[in-house]
């Protein structure tokens, strides 16, 4: 079985006082309880690359994870699978000490550009019949036709029928349905009246009309066969948000809502086996997200294709 998590450390940056500090220990405690064989991770704080770097590798040290990769060339030194944005908000994946990074399959796609955060990629070894592509992405927080387009840029890192495997902070929720035909997930907005929802709301040329969630981000996702895990299981539903009170007490604007996904290709969907959000005390009391769980039996995948041919 593989154990693929991903999970928003919100605003995890070096630490400075003894708040910040103990949010960390609860983080790391999170994640160890966790016990991931890979780990997509968003919201890596650092004004710079290097900024970032220096906390992701306290990060992997203080969870014994691993995070180096080598690039394609023999005598490139090792570099970290972290995914630098603009915006100060960095992505990465971890992976159990043991999994083998393939040479040439990891890519960072940085933020500035394609995204508005960023989305990092690596290929791992991880005793199946073939190596899987595991992603890490944080979409737009603000822009729906952002968000939408990020989508396409996402699914481009995922044909030619790859095993892959994304985590991510999405920042819209999902588009995919249950076997009967429903949204796997209901529209959080259509009660809510405030100056944010336009974040996450299909445009209305009369504001009057009631506000529809925009899925078109998740539906670019799913026509690319890019699949909920959630949905794919029909597990039981679970917010990944909306438990966090801000600083002045006041609670999560959106309510609960699921905005945290663990998305599969086609080819990987057949080995899903469980999918759970975890809410517990700690998680909780870590970060304004919980961490997604997905856990999947490779042996349920029989064809390999060797990671060169499809590139």
């Amino acid at each position: 079985m593989l154990r693929f998590a991903t999970y928003n450390l919100f605003n995890l940056g070096s630490v400075k006082s003894r708040q910040e500090q103990d949010r960390y220990d609860l983080l790391v405690q999170v994640i160890r309880d966790l016990d991931p064989d890979v780990l997509a991770v968003q919201e890596i704080i650092g004004r710079t690359p290097e900024a970032a770097a220096t906390v992701l590798r306290r990060l992997a040290d203080d969870t014994s994870l691993d995070c180096r990769v080598v690039r394609p060339r023999d005598d490139s030194a090792p570099t970290l699978a972290l995914a630098s944005s603009t915006h100060d908000f960095h992505t990465a994946v971890l992976w159990r000490p043991g999994t083998e990074p393939v040479r040439g399959g990891w890519r960072g796609y940085d933020g500035g550009v394609d995204f508005w955060h960023s989305m990092a990629t690596v290929v791992l070894d991880v005793g199946g019949p073939e190596p899987v592509k595991f992603a890490s992405y944080h979409g737009d927080p603000f822009r729906g036709d952002f968000r939408f387009n990020e989508a396409r840029r996402v699914h481009s890192a995922f044909r030619s029928g790859v095993l892959g495997a994304i985590g991510s902070d999405s920042n819209s929720i999902s588009a995919d349905r249950r076997p009967g035909g429903a949204y796997y997930d209901h529209d959080p907005y259509t009660e809510q009246d405030h100056e944010w929802l336009e974040y996450q709301v299909l445009w209305r040329e009369d504001p009057e009309d009631p506000p529809v969630a925009d899925r078109r981000a998740g539906e670019v996702l799913h026509r690319g066969g890019l699949l909920d895990a959630a949905a794919v299981l029909d597990a039981p539903w679970q917010p990944s948000a909306g438990h966090w009170s801000d600083e002045d007490g006041d609670p999560d604007i959106w309510g609960e809502r699921r905005i945290d996904h663990a998305r599969v290709t086609r080819r990987l969907a057949p080995a899903l086996r469980t999918h759970r959000i975890v809410r517990t005390e700690q998680s909780l009391a870590a970060s304004d997200h919980c961490p997604v769980v997905a856990e999947l039996d490779l042996r349920a995948l029989t064809q390999a294709t060797p990671f060169e041919e499809r590139q």
